[in-house]
Protein backbone atom coordinates (compact mmCIF):
# COMPACT_ATOMS: atom_id res chain seq x y z
CA UNK A 1 0.00 0.00 0.00
CA UNK A 2 0.91 3.68 -0.18
CA UNK A 3 0.73 5.33 3.23
CA UNK A 4 0.47 9.09 3.63
CA UNK A 5 1.84 11.06 6.55
CA UNK A 6 1.31 14.79 7.00
CA UNK A 7 2.92 17.12 9.50
CA UNK A 8 1.89 20.61 10.62
CA UNK A 9 3.33 20.98 14.11
CA UNK A 10 5.13 23.58 16.22
CA UNK A 11 8.48 22.82 14.58
CA UNK A 12 9.61 21.22 11.33
CA UNK A 13 11.24 18.33 13.20
CA UNK A 14 7.99 17.63 15.05
CA UNK A 15 6.13 17.71 11.74
CA UNK A 16 8.62 15.30 10.20
CA UNK A 17 8.36 12.91 13.12
CA UNK A 18 4.55 13.03 13.02
CA UNK A 19 4.56 12.23 9.29
CA UNK A 20 7.11 9.44 9.73
CA UNK A 21 4.81 7.68 12.20
CA UNK A 22 2.66 6.54 9.26
CA UNK A 23 5.48 4.40 7.87
CA UNK A 24 5.54 0.62 8.49
CA UNK A 25 7.62 -1.32 5.93
CA UNK A 26 8.79 1.26 3.37
CA UNK A 27 10.46 0.45 0.07
CA UNK A 28 10.59 4.17 -0.79
CA UNK A 29 9.99 7.42 1.09
CA UNK A 30 8.76 10.20 -1.21
CA UNK A 31 8.26 13.58 0.44
CA UNK A 32 7.13 17.11 -0.39
CA UNK A 33 8.16 19.92 1.96
CA UNK A 34 7.43 23.63 2.25
CA UNK A 35 9.77 25.95 0.32
CA UNK A 36 12.91 26.70 2.30
CA UNK A 37 12.83 23.45 4.30
CA UNK A 38 14.12 20.87 1.82
CA UNK A 39 17.63 20.51 3.25
CA UNK A 40 16.42 19.96 6.81
CA UNK A 41 13.64 17.60 5.74
CA UNK A 42 15.98 15.54 3.55
CA UNK A 43 18.59 15.22 6.30
CA UNK A 44 16.00 14.23 8.92
CA UNK A 45 14.37 11.54 6.79
CA UNK A 46 17.69 10.09 5.62
CA UNK A 47 18.76 9.78 9.26
CA UNK A 48 15.37 8.39 10.34
CA UNK A 49 15.35 5.79 7.52
CA UNK A 50 19.04 5.12 6.80
CA UNK A 51 18.44 1.93 4.79
CA UNK A 52 15.52 3.23 2.71
CA UNK A 53 15.80 5.47 -0.37
CA UNK A 54 14.37 8.90 0.38
CA UNK A 55 13.63 11.43 -2.36
CA UNK A 56 11.74 14.69 -2.39
CA UNK A 57 11.28 18.29 -3.41
CA UNK A 58 9.44 21.43 -2.35
CA UNK A 59 5.88 22.29 -3.30
CA UNK A 60 4.08 25.54 -2.53
CA UNK A 61 0.85 23.62 -1.94
CA UNK A 62 -0.32 20.03 -1.77
CA UNK A 63 -3.69 18.45 -2.41
CA UNK A 64 -4.74 15.58 -0.17
CA UNK A 65 -7.94 14.39 1.45
CA UNK A 66 -10.15 16.72 -0.56
CA UNK A 67 -8.43 19.95 0.52
CA UNK A 68 -5.68 22.29 -0.65
CA UNK A 69 -3.03 22.74 2.05
CA UNK A 70 0.52 23.87 2.70
CA UNK A 71 1.76 21.46 5.40
CA UNK A 72 5.34 21.41 6.62
CA UNK A 73 5.69 17.95 5.12
CA UNK A 74 3.63 15.48 3.10
CA UNK A 75 5.20 12.03 3.09
CA UNK A 76 4.32 9.01 0.95
CA UNK A 77 5.58 5.56 1.88
CA UNK A 78 5.49 2.88 -0.82
CA UNK A 79 5.38 -0.31 1.19
CA UNK A 80 5.93 -4.02 0.64
CA UNK A 81 3.28 -4.40 -2.08
CA UNK A 82 5.65 -2.49 -4.37
CA UNK A 83 9.05 -3.24 -5.85
CA UNK A 84 11.09 -0.05 -6.19
CA UNK A 85 14.40 0.98 -7.78
CA UNK A 86 15.52 4.58 -7.23
CA UNK A 87 18.33 6.79 -8.39
CA UNK A 88 19.46 10.17 -9.66
CA UNK A 89 20.69 11.57 -12.96
CA UNK A 90 22.92 14.64 -12.90
CA UNK A 91 24.24 17.21 -15.39
CA UNK A 92 20.91 17.58 -17.21
CA UNK A 93 22.06 20.74 -18.96
CA UNK A 94 25.29 19.32 -20.34
CA UNK A 95 25.10 15.55 -20.81
CA UNK A 96 22.66 13.46 -18.76
CA UNK A 97 23.35 10.39 -20.91
CA UNK A 98 26.72 9.98 -19.18
CA UNK A 99 24.82 8.96 -16.03
CA UNK A 100 22.40 6.60 -17.77
CA UNK A 101 24.10 3.30 -16.93
CA UNK A 102 22.76 3.05 -13.33
CA UNK A 103 19.31 3.95 -14.69
CA UNK A 104 19.62 1.16 -17.27
CA UNK A 105 20.45 -1.35 -14.52
CA UNK A 106 17.49 -0.18 -12.44
CA UNK A 107 15.10 -0.51 -15.38
CA UNK A 108 16.31 -4.04 -16.04
CA UNK A 109 16.04 -4.99 -12.35
CA UNK A 110 12.40 -4.04 -11.95
CA UNK A 111 11.08 -6.81 -14.29
CA UNK A 112 8.24 -4.73 -15.65
CA UNK A 113 5.09 -6.57 -16.65
CA UNK A 114 1.88 -5.53 -18.40
CA UNK A 115 0.67 -2.17 -17.00
CA UNK A 116 2.23 -2.79 -13.60
CA UNK A 117 5.21 -0.38 -13.69
CA UNK A 118 5.82 3.36 -13.94
CA UNK A 119 8.86 5.61 -13.96
CA UNK A 120 8.22 8.61 -11.71
CA UNK A 121 10.70 11.47 -11.95
CA UNK A 122 11.14 14.96 -10.54
CA UNK A 123 13.68 17.26 -12.16
CA UNK A 124 15.07 20.79 -11.95
CA UNK A 125 14.85 21.66 -15.68
CA UNK A 126 16.15 20.75 -19.15
CA UNK A 127 13.13 18.53 -19.51
CA UNK A 128 13.28 17.79 -23.23
CA UNK A 129 16.79 16.35 -22.99
CA UNK A 130 15.82 14.37 -19.91
CA UNK A 131 12.67 12.90 -21.48
CA UNK A 132 14.59 11.78 -24.56
CA UNK A 133 17.35 10.25 -22.44
CA UNK A 134 15.04 8.28 -20.14
CA UNK A 135 12.77 7.01 -22.89
CA UNK A 136 15.72 5.61 -24.82
CA UNK A 137 15.68 2.88 -22.16
CA UNK A 138 12.04 2.90 -20.98
CA UNK A 139 10.66 2.28 -24.47
CA UNK A 140 12.36 -1.13 -24.61
CA UNK A 141 10.26 -2.27 -21.63
CA UNK A 142 7.04 -0.32 -22.35
CA UNK A 143 7.37 1.59 -19.08
CA UNK A 144 5.50 4.92 -19.11
CA UNK A 145 7.21 8.06 -17.86
CA UNK A 146 5.42 10.52 -15.58
CA UNK A 147 7.14 13.46 -13.97
CA UNK A 148 7.24 17.07 -12.86
CA UNK A 149 9.61 19.99 -12.71
CA UNK A 150 10.29 21.27 -9.20
CA UNK A 151 8.76 24.67 -8.40
CA UNK A 152 9.62 26.40 -5.13
CA UNK A 153 7.32 29.38 -5.56
CA UNK A 154 7.70 33.00 -6.66
CA UNK A 155 9.47 33.81 -3.38
CA UNK A 156 12.26 31.34 -4.24
CA UNK A 157 13.37 32.27 -7.78
CA UNK A 158 16.23 30.59 -9.58
CA UNK A 159 17.08 26.97 -10.20
CA UNK A 160 15.02 24.64 -7.99
CA UNK A 161 16.38 21.69 -6.03
CA UNK A 162 15.67 18.01 -5.51
CA UNK A 163 16.71 15.76 -2.63
CA UNK A 164 18.04 12.21 -2.73
CA UNK A 165 19.20 10.16 0.27
CA UNK A 166 19.69 13.25 2.41
CA UNK A 167 21.62 15.36 -0.11
CA UNK A 168 20.38 18.37 -2.11
CA UNK A 169 21.04 18.76 -5.85
CA UNK A 170 20.57 21.24 -8.68
CA UNK A 171 20.66 20.37 -12.39
CA UNK A 172 19.45 16.88 -11.55
CA UNK A 173 16.60 14.41 -11.79
CA UNK A 174 15.49 11.98 -9.09
CA UNK A 175 13.56 8.94 -10.24
CA UNK A 176 11.71 5.93 -8.89
CA UNK A 177 10.83 2.89 -10.94
CA UNK A 178 7.77 1.47 -9.18
CA UNK A 179 6.21 -1.93 -9.89
CA UNK A 180 2.95 -3.04 -8.29
CA UNK A 181 3.35 -6.71 -7.40
CA UNK A 182 -0.38 -7.48 -7.35
CA UNK A 183 -2.14 -4.87 -9.42
CA UNK A 184 -2.00 -2.30 -12.18
CA UNK A 185 -0.45 1.13 -12.62
CA UNK A 186 -2.01 3.40 -15.23
CA UNK A 187 -1.10 6.93 -16.26
CA UNK A 188 -3.24 9.83 -17.46
CA UNK A 189 -2.78 13.35 -18.80
CA UNK A 190 -5.44 16.02 -18.39
CA UNK A 191 -5.58 18.97 -20.76
CA UNK A 192 -8.45 21.28 -19.83
CA UNK A 193 -8.01 23.47 -22.91
CA UNK A 194 -9.89 23.13 -26.20
CA UNK A 195 -8.94 24.31 -29.67
CA UNK A 196 -10.50 27.63 -30.69
CA UNK A 197 -10.07 27.18 -34.45
CA UNK A 198 -9.39 24.49 -37.02
CA UNK A 199 -6.46 26.43 -38.47
CA UNK A 200 -2.96 25.19 -37.68
CA UNK A 201 -0.05 27.61 -37.55
CA UNK A 202 3.48 26.61 -38.45
CA UNK A 203 6.55 27.41 -36.37
CA UNK A 204 8.93 29.03 -38.86
CA UNK A 205 11.72 30.32 -36.59
CA UNK A 206 12.85 29.50 -33.06
CA UNK A 207 15.69 29.91 -30.61
CA UNK A 208 15.62 26.36 -29.26
CA UNK A 209 18.24 26.86 -26.54
CA UNK A 210 16.34 29.72 -24.91
CA UNK A 211 12.88 28.32 -25.75
CA UNK A 212 11.97 31.43 -27.74
CA UNK A 213 9.26 31.14 -30.37
CA UNK A 214 10.40 33.79 -32.85
CA UNK A 215 8.03 33.38 -35.80
CA UNK A 216 4.69 31.75 -36.59
CA UNK A 217 3.72 31.55 -40.25
CA UNK A 218 6.69 33.79 -41.09
CA UNK A 219 5.50 36.60 -38.79
CA UNK A 220 6.58 37.68 -35.28
CA UNK A 221 4.93 35.19 -32.94
CA UNK A 222 3.56 37.90 -30.64
CA UNK A 223 1.79 39.58 -33.58
CA UNK A 224 0.07 36.33 -34.53
CA UNK A 225 -1.01 35.76 -30.92
CA UNK A 226 -2.36 39.32 -30.62
CA UNK A 227 -4.31 39.02 -33.88
CA UNK A 228 -5.90 35.67 -32.95
CA UNK A 229 -6.72 36.41 -29.30
CA UNK A 230 -7.37 40.13 -29.80
CA UNK A 231 -5.18 41.50 -27.00
CA UNK A 232 -2.32 44.03 -26.95
CA UNK A 233 1.24 42.79 -26.49
CA UNK A 234 1.38 43.88 -22.85
CA UNK A 235 -1.49 41.50 -22.01
CA UNK A 236 -0.22 38.41 -23.83
CA UNK A 237 1.42 36.63 -20.88
CA UNK A 238 -1.50 37.17 -18.49
CA UNK A 239 -4.04 36.19 -21.15
CA UNK A 240 -2.13 33.04 -22.06
CA UNK A 241 -3.16 31.36 -18.78
CA UNK A 242 -6.65 31.22 -20.26
CA UNK A 243 -5.78 31.14 -23.96
CA UNK A 244 -2.45 29.35 -24.42
CA UNK A 245 -0.65 27.97 -27.44
CA UNK A 246 -0.26 24.24 -27.92
CA UNK A 247 1.78 21.85 -30.02
CA UNK A 248 -0.31 19.48 -32.12
CA UNK A 249 0.87 15.91 -32.75
CA UNK A 250 -1.82 14.08 -34.67
CA UNK A 251 -4.82 13.89 -32.35
CA UNK A 252 -2.76 14.86 -29.30
CA UNK A 253 -2.33 18.42 -28.03
CA UNK A 254 0.37 19.60 -25.60
CA UNK A 255 0.19 23.09 -24.09
CA UNK A 256 3.21 25.41 -24.24
CA UNK A 257 2.98 28.16 -21.60
CA UNK A 258 4.27 31.66 -22.31
CA UNK A 259 6.56 33.45 -19.88
CA UNK A 260 7.55 36.66 -21.67
CA UNK A 261 7.16 38.82 -24.78
CA UNK A 262 10.51 40.00 -26.12
CA UNK A 263 11.09 43.34 -27.88
CA UNK A 264 11.44 41.67 -31.30
CA UNK A 265 8.02 40.04 -30.99
CA UNK A 266 9.31 36.64 -29.90
CA UNK A 267 7.44 34.65 -27.26
CA UNK A 268 9.51 33.01 -24.55
CA UNK A 269 7.99 29.64 -23.60
CA UNK A 270 8.29 27.13 -20.79
CA UNK A 271 8.18 24.34 -23.38
CA UNK A 272 10.57 24.01 -26.30
CA UNK A 273 9.04 24.34 -29.75
CA UNK A 274 10.84 23.30 -32.90
CA UNK A 275 10.80 24.57 -36.50
CA UNK A 276 7.88 23.11 -38.50
CA UNK A 277 5.89 22.23 -35.37
CA UNK A 278 2.13 22.64 -35.84
CA UNK A 279 0.62 25.10 -33.36
CA UNK A 280 -2.98 25.80 -32.40
CA UNK A 281 -4.68 28.28 -30.08
CA UNK A 282 -6.59 27.08 -27.03
CA UNK A 283 -9.52 28.15 -24.84
CA UNK A 284 -10.24 27.11 -21.23
CA UNK A 285 -14.04 27.45 -21.47
CA UNK A 286 -15.02 23.81 -20.69
CA UNK A 287 -12.49 23.20 -17.93
CA UNK A 288 -15.00 22.10 -15.27
CA UNK A 289 -16.61 19.57 -17.61
CA UNK A 290 -13.23 18.27 -18.74
CA UNK A 291 -12.15 17.86 -15.11
CA UNK A 292 -15.16 15.66 -14.32
CA UNK A 293 -14.72 13.69 -17.54
CA UNK A 294 -11.21 12.81 -16.36
CA UNK A 295 -12.49 11.63 -12.98
CA UNK A 296 -15.24 9.56 -14.60
CA UNK A 297 -12.81 7.98 -17.07
CA UNK A 298 -10.36 7.01 -14.33
CA UNK A 299 -13.10 5.48 -12.18
CA UNK A 300 -14.46 3.56 -15.16
CA UNK A 301 -11.07 2.16 -16.22
CA UNK A 302 -9.80 1.34 -12.70
CA UNK A 303 -12.30 -0.61 -10.65
CA UNK A 304 -10.19 -1.00 -7.52
CA UNK A 305 -8.16 2.18 -7.04
CA UNK A 306 -5.78 2.07 -4.12
CA UNK A 307 -3.98 5.39 -4.50
CA UNK A 308 -3.65 8.27 -6.96
CA UNK A 309 -0.66 10.59 -7.35
CA UNK A 310 -0.92 13.86 -9.31
CA UNK A 311 1.34 16.69 -10.47
CA UNK A 312 -0.20 19.84 -11.90
CA UNK A 313 1.20 23.06 -13.27
CA UNK A 314 1.47 26.19 -11.16
CA UNK A 315 -0.22 28.20 -13.94
CA UNK A 316 -3.22 25.87 -13.94
CA UNK A 317 -3.29 26.06 -10.14
CA UNK A 318 -3.41 29.87 -10.28
CA UNK A 319 -6.11 29.76 -12.95
CA UNK A 320 -8.26 27.52 -10.76
CA UNK A 321 -7.62 29.82 -7.81
CA UNK A 322 -8.72 32.88 -9.80
CA UNK A 323 -11.81 31.03 -11.05
CA UNK A 324 -12.73 29.88 -7.50
CA UNK A 325 -12.50 26.28 -8.68
CA UNK A 326 -9.50 25.13 -6.64
CA UNK A 327 -11.35 23.73 -3.64
CA UNK A 328 -13.87 21.95 -5.86
CA UNK A 329 -10.97 20.51 -7.86
CA UNK A 330 -9.49 19.06 -4.65
CA UNK A 331 -12.87 17.55 -3.75
CA UNK A 332 -13.23 16.10 -7.25
CA UNK A 333 -9.91 14.29 -6.89
CA UNK A 334 -11.13 12.91 -3.58
CA UNK A 335 -13.77 10.96 -5.52
CA UNK A 336 -10.91 8.70 -6.61
CA UNK A 337 -10.14 7.74 -3.01
CA UNK A 338 -6.84 8.29 -1.25
CA UNK A 339 -4.60 10.61 -3.25
CA UNK A 340 -1.82 13.18 -3.04
CA UNK A 341 -0.91 15.96 -5.44
CA UNK A 342 1.63 18.74 -5.77
CA UNK A 343 2.05 21.97 -7.73
CA UNK A 344 4.88 21.85 -10.27
CA UNK A 345 6.72 24.05 -12.72
CA UNK A 346 6.00 21.77 -15.66
CA UNK A 347 4.99 18.19 -16.33
CA UNK A 348 6.40 15.22 -18.21
CA UNK A 349 4.08 12.68 -19.79
CA UNK A 350 5.53 9.74 -21.72
CA UNK A 351 7.60 11.41 -24.48
CA UNK A 352 6.54 15.02 -23.91
CA UNK A 353 7.35 17.92 -21.63
CA UNK A 354 4.12 19.91 -21.21
CA UNK A 355 2.70 22.92 -19.37
CA UNK A 356 -0.57 24.03 -17.77
CA UNK A 357 -1.64 20.40 -17.42
CA UNK A 358 -2.05 17.63 -14.86
CA UNK A 359 -0.42 14.20 -15.01
CA UNK A 360 -1.82 11.34 -12.96
CA UNK A 361 -0.66 7.92 -11.76
CA UNK A 362 -3.36 5.49 -10.62
CA UNK A 363 -2.35 2.50 -8.49
CA UNK A 364 -4.93 -0.31 -8.40
CA UNK A 365 -4.92 -3.63 -6.56
CA UNK A 366 -6.08 -6.96 -7.94
CA UNK A 367 -7.66 -7.97 -4.65
CA UNK A 368 -10.75 -5.87 -3.93
CA UNK A 369 -10.18 -6.28 -0.21
CA UNK A 370 -7.04 -4.19 -0.58
CA UNK A 371 -8.83 -1.34 -2.34
CA UNK A 372 -9.40 2.14 -1.04
CA UNK A 373 -11.65 2.08 2.04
Amino acid sequence: MVKVGKGQEESLEQSLEAAAQAVCSPQLILFFSKPGTLKRAAAFLADRFPDIPTMGLCSIHTLHGGIVDAPDILLLSFEEEYQVACGMIRDLEECPVQHIYPFKKDVESIHAGDEDTVCLEYCTGNEEILVTTLNAMLDHYNIPLIGATAFEGPDHPGVPHVAFRGEIYQDACIYALIRCKHGKIRTYYENIYMRTELTLHQVTKTDVKNRNLIELDGRPAADVYCDIVQVPREDVVATSQRYPLARVLGSRIFVAALTDVLPDGSLRCFKRLNPNDAICFMDYGRYQEVAMETIDRIRKENKNIHFTLTCECMLRYWLYENENFLEKHARNLNLLGDYAGIVSGGEQYHHQHINQSMVIIVFSHDDEKEGTP
